[in-house]
């Protein structure tokens, strides 16, 4: 997925208060939209959120948190293990963007961090020693009420365009209604069986890049590469390849094959 650029930000759309849209977003939404319509699992579905984050909308990380049946946040998917770690800290700290907006049930906007250490001291420190210097956090929403957060994690000071937070609300509205798949009261619960099947595919990944690194003698993050695009050049689901890995009926050293 590309990233849009000003070079390619040309066309106005309708709404005059979305701004300019980048050439390249309809094209996008229609490729976004045919794969979250092809029944994919939870983990294909977050991962999709996470592609968007990076490539459509230009962050350098992003992160999905979900609640879990407590109410509390919970980190279901980043897009590497820098992004990871700060979304974790996020639910560790019980502070940050993502917290707030889920908490709110609106976007919460840090153009620059270093304006923020007095709101979110710890996150903040954190998240500057990491490399990111501006956060987007925007709500899952499910009748009505924020279910989870969408973190978009930038490298340099940034204000986002309208177009950008509105493209993010709705991937993560597009997001959440794939993830419930169901109408009627029990939309609730399938969300919450959702997120815990979206905690254990996490443990599960991480334990299989550990492997796959150990064992290759790579970072995490190539590791990481490796384990996605297996599963992307060969149509099995994050979860059935990770699953392989770990039980070792899947070599490592076939995920570069």
């Amino acid at each position: 997925m590309s990233h849009p650029t000003d070079e390619n930000a040309g066309r106005r759309t309708t709404d005059r208060h979305v701004g300019l849209l980048p050439a390249a977003v309809p094209s996008a939404l229609a490729a976004i939209t045919s794969r979250l319509v092809g029944n994919p699992d939870n983990a294909a579905v977050l991962r999709l959120i996470t592609e968007v984050g990076t490539g459509l909308l230009g962050a350098q990380g992003t992160g999905v948190l979900l609640k879990d049946p407590r109410g509390e946040p919970a980190v279901v998917a980043a897009s590497d293990e820098t992004a990871q770690f700060v979304e974790l800290l996020q639910t560790d700290l019980r502070q940050g963007p993502c917290v707030d907006c889920i908490a709110t049930a609106a976007v919460v906007v840090a153009p620059d961090l270093n304006r923020e250490r007095d709101r979110w001291p710890g996150f903040t420190t954190a998240a500057l020693s990491a490399g990111y210097q501006a956060v987007v956090a925007v709500p899952l929403k499910l009748d009505g009420e924020a279910v989870g957060g969408f973190n978009l994690l930038f490298a340099a000071p940034t204000e986002p365009q309208p177009w950008q937070s509105a493209l993010a609300q709705v991937v993560s509205d597009l997001a959440v209604l794939a993830l419930v798949q169901e109408t009627g009261p029990r939309r609730s619960d399938r969300l919450f069986e959702a997120t815990l099947a979206s905690l254990n595919d996490r443990v599960q990944l991480s334990q299989a890049v550990g492997m796959v690194a150990g064992t290759l003698g790579t970072d995490p993050e190539t590791a990481r590469s490796l384990v996605n695009d297996y599963a992307t050049r060969h149509d099995r689901p994050l979860r059935e390849v990770t699953r392989a890995l770990i039980d070792r009926t899947l070599d490592p050293a076939d995920l570069a094959g």
